[in-house]
Order: structure tokens, then sequence, then C-alpha cells
């Protein structure tokens, strides 16, 4: 892109003169400076996000379960973590679901039907939300599926884990959620 913008300047310095040159430097520092989306980091407020979930209800996070701690799960069709790694995960959320912990699972890339198939193979239990077009993966910063992030209960994110967990998925994430859940 800056390649570009210099070609354009000197172009434009050349034709046009100096007024259009201000122009473009303008238009370009804005392109590489204002358009840039910085990723939320842990401590970071959790991006509001709005999607659809499998059978068409609107989901809001993190207002829609505001007071609970998420464990937020960005994943794909290209994932190749299948049934035992997902089972883990739910169960994990299902022993401390009583204290206020809750999953969601963020199908990116794909429309509904292909995301409901995938939920259906894989036989998720938990609420999956689809993400078409990506957006709120880039909204969150996921440049690898899958991806989580563990939110507490007043919306800020406490915890980001990328790819596949080796080993026991429990003592990962119980790690980060039982003091937070030991939190008001």
């Amino acid at each position: 892109m800056r390649l570009h913008c210099l070609s354009l300047l000197e172009n434009a310095t050349v034709k046009r003169g100096t007024g259009i040159f201000f122009l473009l430097i303008s238009v370009c520092l804005w392109m590489v400076l204002g358009c840039t989306q910085s990723r939320p980091k842990v401590g970071d407020p959790s991006p509001r996000l709005e999607l659809y979930d499998l059978t068409g209800n609107r989901v809001a996070l993190p207002d829609d379960l505001r007071g609970k701690i998420i464990v937020l799960r960005f994943w794909g069709d290209c994932c190749s973590y299948g049934v035992n790694e997902m089972s883990r995960v739910e169960q994990v959320c299902r022993k401390y679901e009583g204290k206020g912990l809750r999953i969601v699972t963020i199908h990116t890339g794909r429309p509904r039907k292909v995301a409901a198939e995938s939920a259906s193979s894989l036989k998720i239990k938990v609420p999956v939300l689809v993400d078409p077009d990506c957006s709120m993966a880039k909204l969150y910063g996921v440049s690898e599926l899958p991806s989580t992030f563990v939110i507490d209960r007043r919306g800020v994110i406490r915890a980001r884990m990328t790819g596949h967990l080796e080993g026991p998925v429990a003592p990962a994430y119980e790690k980060v959620v039982t003091p937070l859940l030991e939190q008001d």
C-alpha cells in the first residue's frame, strides 16, 4: 500500500503541483494510520458484538451475559480439533455453570447452514453464533482458529488462548476461570 501511495504522490507532484501532493499525503497517512484497528488485549474491554445463533435469534455480547464469566470461542470448518477438544471445553463450562460461567462459540467464515452442519457433526451442545463474513473475528483480532477469549463479569478480557490446547484442557481453563468465579 505504501509503494502505491508513493507512486501516486510522485505522479501528482510532477503533473498537478503542490496542493494535490499534500492532499495525497494526507489521504495515504489516513489510510495507513487511521484505518488500522488494534486487536483487543488482555485487560481491555471486550468489543461488543451482535450475531445470530443457529436458530436466528440475535445475541449481543457481552451485554446479554453481563454478570457472567464468558468463554468466547471462535472456530470454523478448518478447525481440526474435533469432538474431543470441544466436549472437554464444554465439560469445564458445565462444571462451573452454577457459579456463572457460560461458553459461547462463534463459527466464522461460513453461512448459518454450514455452521449448523458443523456443530451437529461435532455434537456441540453450547450456543453457536454465526459470523459468516468474519467481521466479529476481525473485530477481536482473531488470526488463528480456534481462538478463545475469557471475559469477566464486567466485560473485560482476562485471557486469550490461540490454537489447539495440548494435553488436558480443564487445567488450562480452570487456571483462568476459577479466580474470576471467586470475584464478585
